[in-house]
């Protein structure tokens, strides 16, 4: 027995994000509709990387 285990490697990234998802979803944030933003980006197959992906299009100076 080893005091040490081994941690399962991470599964590699799946398919490409979809930009006109990220997109919807900074625009419902935008409105200030974050449960619709993360209705939007939990409907895909990786919705952390939908969601990092939606930061570059949320509007921060409005």
């Amino acid at each position: 027995m080893s005091l040490f285990r081994r941690r399962p490697k991470p599964a590699p990234a799946s398919a490409a994000v979809d930009l006109d998802v990220a997109r919807r979803a900074a625009e419902a944030v935008n409105r200030g509709d974050v449960d619709e933003a993360d209705r939007i980006v939990n409907a895909t197959t990786d919705p952390q990387a939908h969601a990092f992906a939606a930061f570059r299009f949320i509007d921060v100076g409005a």
